[in-house]
């Protein structure tokens, strides 16, 4: 079954709408913090609460970079027969792949190390620290921040390369801007690591 483009651009708002949503309950979770990362500890300490939001904010997550795949393969196809297509494709499965690994995992992971240092003992509470830290370098900076940025990119900017010459020059703009950003973001958990 092929996806026509009205489908795909449902399943691209949707998927933008789902990541926002998630985005929210990652802040509401972290205390609203609207930086790149936050300090581990501060989610940690999020109580019962926390990690509800941790739990569904990344179940929704989740299903963004699930929706994604729609959009991958209508590219794919409404670009067939260009210069290096399937392998831009192939980055963008990766992106909807590693995304979506990384979201199931904080919500089984997450919530029940949240949960567990609310009712832990000053000993627990210590022991815990670290694992949730290297939970949470394994999946935000490690998976979501750099791993997944890498493939995103070289699927955005390169479809976009395709779309520049082929139009419309709308989806060259998003999906441009979208590559750029994704980019930053590599480059600055690669050089910043």
């Amino acid at each position: 079954m092929r996806t026509t483009g009205g489908a795909a651009i449902a399943f691209a708002i949707a998927a933008v709408g789902l990541e926002f949503a998630a985005a929210l309950m990652y802040a509401a979770a972290a205390g609203a913090s609207g930086s790149l990362s936050v300090d581990p500890s501060t989610l940690l300490a999020s109580g019962p609460s926390g990690a509800s939001l941790i739990r569904w904010g990344s179940l929704i997550d989740m299903f963004g970079y699930l929706f994604l795949g729609p959009v991958v393969f209508y590219l794919r196809t409404r670009y067939s027969g260009s210069s290096h297509i399937d392998l831009f494709a192939a980055a963008g499965l990766g992106l909807v792949v590693i995304g979506s690994i990384g979201a199931v995992s904080m919500a089984t992971a997450a919530p029940p190390l949240i949960s567990g240092y609310a009712a832990a003992t000053a000993a627990q509470k210590a022991a815990l620290v670290p694992a949730f830290a290297t939970l949470y370098r394994v999946v935000v900076l490690g998976m979501w921040q750099t791993l997944e940025t890498i493939p995103a990119a070289v699927w955005l900017l390169g479809t976009a390369s395709v779309a520049r010459r082929q139009g419309p020059r709308s989806v060259f703009v998003i999906l441009l801007v979208a590559g750029v950003i994704n980019g930053a973001i590599a480059f600055y958990r690669l050089v910043a690591a």
